[in-house]
């Protein structure tokens, strides 16, 4: 019973974390990365939707890291390496990806030239190294729990 109550409560408390840093996020954003125009009148409720995306990423992304520092230890040592770079690329395309639409919003767009390479290049080249990791992984995965 002592097991489950604190899976339980393991699981309250990131989702709470989650949540304030969700709401945290959101809030702060515009102070964060300044807008260099608001979206015409027509698209607001859509902007707005994809701030409060991702916002939530960031929080479910803050609770990945704390599941993470909270966790490690317990995992089983032949596969702590595989769920370490599952883990990471979970941070990179949930709590990052806040800063990436960030920079966006502040002005890595076209006439920026710049800074809109440098941004594309630090988030989406990353991509498929990460999937190339993740069949890694699965491999190993497969291979400790073949046996």
């Amino acid at each position: 019973m002592q097991k489950i109550l604190t899976g339980k409560m393991t699981n309250i408390g990131l989702i709470a974390i989650a949540a304030i840093s969700t709401l945290f996020v959101f809030f702060v954003q515009d102070m964060v990365f300044p807008p260099m125009d608001m979206p015409p009148a027509s698209f607001l409720t859509e902007f707005i939707f994809l701030s409060i995306w991702d916002a939530l990423a960031f929080g479910v992304g803050v609770a990945i890291l704390l599941y993470l520092a909270v966790s490690y230890s317990k995992w089983p040592k032949e596969i702590r390496g595989s769920l370490l770079v599952i883990s990471f690329i979970a941070v990179w395309f949930t709590a990052l990806n806040w800063i990436h639409d960030g920079l966006h919003n502040t002005g890595a767009m076209p006439p920026n030239w710049p800074l809109l390479a440098l941004t594309e290049f630090l988030f989406h080249v990353p991509w498929l190294f990460f999937g190339l990791a993740l069949v890694l992984v699965t491999r190993q995965l497969v291979k400790v729990y073949k046996k």
